[in-house]
Parts: C-alpha cells; structure tokens; sequence
C-alpha cells in the first residue's frame, strides 16, 4: 500500500459522492412531480404510510450491513428534503398567518358544515369580496346523535380548501381523530379542537406533537363545563411540546340561565378580560355559539371586542333557513359589515 493507492481510493469515493449527491437531486426532481400532481388532483402532500413501507423495505434489506438506527436517520433527512419547497412554502403560510392575526381583531367565517362543493364557494366567493381572510367550515361533526349528519368528511375538507384557495383564504377545521391529523394535516392551515375534544388529552399531545414543527396554529374551544384553569391546562398540553401558537375560543357555557334563557348558552364575554390577566395566548370569541340566535351575534361580536377579544368566528350561511346545522344562529355574509365597519373605525 502506498500514497498512490490511496489518492487513488479517495478519488473513487469522491466520484461516489458525487454521484450520491446526483441521486439526491434526482430524487428530489421525481418527488417534485409527485407533489405537483397530487396538489392538482387536491391529495395530501404527506403520505405517513408511504415514508413507513420506503423505511421497512430498506431496513429489510441493509439492515444485515447498516444499523437500522442509521437507515431510519439517513431516511428521515432524504425525506425532508424531498419535501424542502414545500416545506418552506407552508412555514411561509404559517407566518402570513400569524402576521394576519398579530395585526387588528380578525374575523373568521363561514358555515357549521360544508354540505356541497357550490355551497362552500359562493360563501367563500362572498366572505373574499369583503375582506375576510380565514374561512371555516365543518367536515367531521361531532354530534350528539349518531342519527345526526356527520359531515362530508374527507371529501368535504377537499372542499374547503379548494374553496380558500380560490379565494386567497386560510382554512380552519376542526379535527377529531388522530387520522385525520396524520392523512389532513395539510389541508388546515388552523387546526380547531373542538369543545367536546378540549378534555381529550391523548388527543391534544397528538397535536402538540404533530405542530411542534412547523408551530402550525391550533384553534382550542373551551367546553361548555370547562374552568378558565383546565381550559388553560388544555392549552398547555399544546404549548409544553413546542407549539406557541395557540389561540384560546370561548364559546358560552352553561348555566342555570338555560332553564328558561333564549340563548343556546351563557356567553361567557367576562373571561375574556380575566383570561387577558394571566395568558399571552391569543383569545377569541364564538358569538354564534354563545347566543344560538342570529339577531344577536352582531352585537355580541362587538361587545367581544370591545373587551379585548383578539378576534371573532362565526358562522355564516348564503341561505341559513336552509342549512344542514345550526342554520338559526347562522348569518348571512353580507351582515357582517356592521361588525367590519366597526372595527376598521376602531382599530
């Protein structure tokens, strides 16, 4: 063995590195294409299942010779930065968000449940002409009743975000099951828990986890028989696993005023000054929720900001005597501009 030898074996790797580098970018080039066809054919970019099975037929095969622990590492880089572009454009995404949200008491809209694709859009199309930048809607309902229309699911949410991009808005949805989280994950822009989830703590870590990351958004109602201290400790199960961007939603709880109150719930406006004493967290406030009744959303959305409320969500309907759910507490779009005037004059 002499110098020559050597020299001679250090060329050969770095021939092999380079051609590994040349693999990477073509790997990068085809998984390109793959997102781009699956962006046009509205799929998710992330695909859980897939990055599995690559894993295990590796592993299966060079496990013998490579450490599993080093495949799964190794893995775990090529996968990211397959991903890198559209990585950076969904941190970019997040950070339009938490700009939007930073500036002046926002306003979120749109219906308690995506019932069909021209539905979504012509309210999406109507909230976009008045300014409205976040769009919700329902495509998993929680309800109380099995015999109670659940959502349109998947299909819906598809909805949903074909609907937002058409109209340069953000998505917030709510989720309810851990495979939503994994096949979904980007098709919200805010993820919302819902108050019937705010106590399902294995749920929340699950969140934490999965937005820790990116720090997507993430939406928490408080339950209607939820304390200010477990709705925060709610929050806290978010925030401890590195997601600061949490915004906190009171919704109305009950009381004994439901015995014979008009109101679907108390609407719980104080705590939003008591909750701005001991959190950063942004708060918001759910009008449509809290009354149950149309007529007094408006006013009660202005009284919410006048106290401090970060923003406002409600729910809007083109025709709510015909809507599938909550279609009495339902707005029409174009009522919003009382409370749009109102804050523009003030803020």
């Amino acid at each position: 063995m002499n110098i020559n030898e050597i020299n001679r074996l250090r060329t050969e790797i770095d021939s092999i590195d380079r051609e590994i580098f040349n693999k990477f970018i073509k790997r990068k080039e085809i998984t390109d294409l793959v997102i781009s066809y699956k962006n046009k054919l509205n799929l998710s970019i992330y695909d859980k299942q897939r990055e599995i099975e690559i894993k295990s037929k590796l592993k299966d095969e060079f496990s013998h010779l490579i450490n599993p622990i080093f495949i799964d590492n190794i893995l775990n880089e090529i996968l990211l930065y397959s991903k890198k572009d559209f990585l950076e454009r969904n941190f970019q995404n997040i950070n339009n968000i938490i700009d939007l949200i930073n500036i002046k008491p926002f306003i979120i809209a749109g219906p308690c449940t995506v019932e069909s694709r021209e539905q979504i859009n012509e309210i999406a199309s109507d909230l976009n002409k008045l300014g409205i930048r976040i769009l919700r809607g329902g495509a998993f309902k929680p309800r109380t009743s099995p015999f109670s229309f659940q959502g349109l699911e998947d299909e819906g949410l598809k909805y949903l975000k074909d609907a937002a991009e058409k109209n340069n808005m953000f998505v917030i949805t709510e989720f309810t099951d851990s495979r939503q989280l994994d096949e979904l994950y980007d098709y919200a822009d805010i993820i919302q828990i819902g108050s019937k989830n705010m106590f399902s703590y294995g749920f929340l870590k699950q969140i934490g986890k999965a937005t820790s990351k990116d720090r997507k958004p993430v939406l928490i109602k408080r339950s209607f028989n939820a304390t200010l201290n477990e709705f925060l400790l709610a929050a806290q199960y978010i925030t401890n696993l590195g997601n600061p961007n949490v915004i906190l939603c009171l919704r109305g709880i009950r009381t004994f005023e439901q015995i014979d109150s008009k109101m679907r719930f108390t609407p719980d406006l104080a705590s939003i000054l008591e909750l701005k004493d001991i959190t950063n967290l942004k708060i918001i406030f759910d009008p449509s929720h809290a009354c149950g009744d149309s007529k007094y959303v408006i006013p009660t959305a202005i009284a919410a900001i006048n106290l401090g409320s970060d923003g406002v969500m409600l729910e809007t309907h083109s025709s709510p005597e015909t809507a599938i759910s909550d279609g009495k507490q339902s707005i029409k779009p174009e009522e919003l501009t009382k409370l749009i005037d109102y804050i523009n004059h003030n803020y």
